[in-house]
């Protein structure tokens, strides 16, 4: 089945994340042209080294260095992007859930970064991105979200706090954006075998440590939802992180026009609530 991206150029955010490397590495099978972003020199060349074990030409794709806390450098990037590519079909927004913390002990110090990192950096960029969309008469936004943003479990309120009201935005975003051939949708994942969710640093420091005092390991032992992924499957087993990338081209495909405003839940059949 065509597609429909054949040199459509698709901005991929984070792409050093296992899961965003996935996406991108889907997207350029499909012919798309990508636009990669990773905070550092070391974590690119990870990148360009996994896409090129993928069989993907370095033509194919150009990197930005940028750190997405920084205003700037959503800026430059899309600045960027623009110059050497000329538009921007596809955007992938990538979030990640933070190390577990008590909610008891949560304070402002401890929310506002996260807030930054999973809401506001997500929100600029795409807002950046949109007027271009519009110019080009049509464009894909695609968050890939983990599973706390619709549950919260013990010790991952602070992951779900930052991610629940992306679900809130760009629900009211697809509404808005649907007349302008611009769809908006949620991949929310659940049991990716993949480095970021394994090592649950998204929101720790350099040495490991969560940045509110809590005791991770106390926390992860009473049982956040990352813990036990195979028993709580009914496929019994964990999905690889291409699974995810290859729904993300089918989302921003030609072929999925229609689709806009959905939290796709890809999770083994983990979720059994019939009416979401």
């Amino acid at each position: 089945m065509d597609l429909g991206l054949q040199d459509t150029v698709a901005l991929v955010v984070d792409s050093h994340l296992e899961l965003a490397t996935a996406a991108a590495a889907s997207l350029a099978n499909e012919g798309a042209l990508l636009s990669l972003t990773a905070p550092d020199s070391y974590s690119m060349r990870h990148v360009e080294i996994e896409l090129a074990r993928s069989n993907i030409p370095q033509e194919r794709f150009r990197a930005v260095i940028a750190d997405l806390n920084r205003t700037r450098d959503i800026h430059r990037l899309v600045r960027e992007t623009l110059h050497r590519q000329n538009d921007i079909g596809v955007l992938v927004n990538t979030v990640q859930e933070l190390d577990p913390a008590s909610a008891v002990e949560l304070e402002e110090e401890n929310i506002e970064p996260a807030l930054s990192r999973n809401f506001f950096s997500a929100v600029q960029l795409t807002r950046e991105v949109v007027p271009h969309m519009k110019r080009l008469g049509m464009g894909r936004i695609i968050n890939l979200i983990p599973y706390s943003a619709i549950e919260v479990s013990y010790g991952g309120t602070l992951s779900s706090l930052s991610l629940a009201p992306l679900l809130a935005y760009f629900k009211g975003l697809a509404l808005e954006l649907a007349s302008n051939h611009i769809t908006v949708n949620n991949i929310i994942y659940f049991g990716v075998e993949c480095r970021e969710i394994e090592n649950g640093k998204a929101g720790a420091d350099g040495n490991g440590n969560s940045h509110n005092g809590a005791d991770s390991e106390d926390l992860a032992e009473n049982g956040t939802h990352r813990q036990k992924p195979v028993e709580e499957s009914p496929m019994h087993r964990t999905a690889e992180p291409q699974e995810i990338g290859d729904v993300v081209a089918m989302v921003a495909s030609s072929r999925a026009s229609y689709l806009t405003g959905a939290n796709i839940i890809l999770d083994g059949g983990r979720h059994r609530q019939y009416y979401a």
